[in-house]
């Protein structure tokens, strides 16, 4: 994945909350060959914040830790959920609680820096991949969804932003907004969370690895 290597990418440093030595130096060990890109530092509740653009924590751990409900709200970065667990329902808390993503640690290290550097870019990204095969959607006469809501939603899924959504689809702002306000109102979600999470727990999360081909694939199978 070319993307985690360009000369011209910004470097991310990425702080991790309250993690054992053991994972501490094993995420390190995984981030050494993209050290151009991102790279991660040690960061404990009861010390000082260090200067990063993100904060990974795992929520059972920081609650168990701290007696805490909600993300860390004293952090000037934005905070990323890192667990093993990636049931709906904890996706679902972290989104709720305040969190700018959820990535699994069950990510191999190419798809795990893709996705924080989206996140480091403002973008809202879940990827609850637990290394199991994705669950089979919904047979075509059953989709809630037109091709195009399916397509928009995929995107979202893979943590596009509108504009970019309108420049691969070739459609106005207007329209993709239109195609989402549409998708919503189907699903029964209010907000672009909650869509992500719909959109996993019916296999259309997108591997960023895949990128529009994959986009392309999802929305075939559903329309045939």
């Amino acid at each position: 994945m070319d993307r985690t290597t360009g000369s011209g990418a910004r470097h991310v440093k990425v702080a991790l909350l309250d993690e054992s030595e053991l994972v501490m130096h094993g995420l390190r060990a995984m981030l050494e060959p993209h050290s151009a890109v991102i790279s991660v530092v040690p960061h404990r509740p009861d010390g000082p914040a260090p200067l990063s653009d993100l904060t990974l924590y795992e929520p059972s751990a920081h609650r168990r830790t701290t007696g805490a409900r909600g993300v860390p709200q004293r952090f000037p970065t934005r905070m990323v959920a890192f667990g093993w667990d990636c049931s709906p329902e904890a996706v679902s808390t972290e989104m709720s609680r305040g969190a700018a993503g959820f990535v699994s640690k069950w990510l191999p290290a190419r798809r795990l820096i893709w996705n924080l550097l989206q996140v480091a870019d403002g973008r809202v990204v879940v990827d609850a991949w637990n290394g199991q095969p994705q669950a089979s959607r919904p047979t075509a006469d059953k989709w809630p969804l037109t091709h195009r809501e399916t397509e928009v939603l995929s995107m979202i899924a893979s943590g596009l932003a509108n504009r970019e959504i309108a420049e691969k689809t070739n459609l106005s702002i207007n329209s993709v907004k239109s195609y989402i306000r549409g998708a919503y109102a189907k699903i029964e979600v209010t907000s672009r969370s909650q869509a992500v999470l719909w959109a996993i727990q019916h296999g259309l999360l997108v591997s960023s690895d895949n990128g529009a081909e994959g986009q392309r694939a999802v929305a075939q199978q559903v329309r045939a």
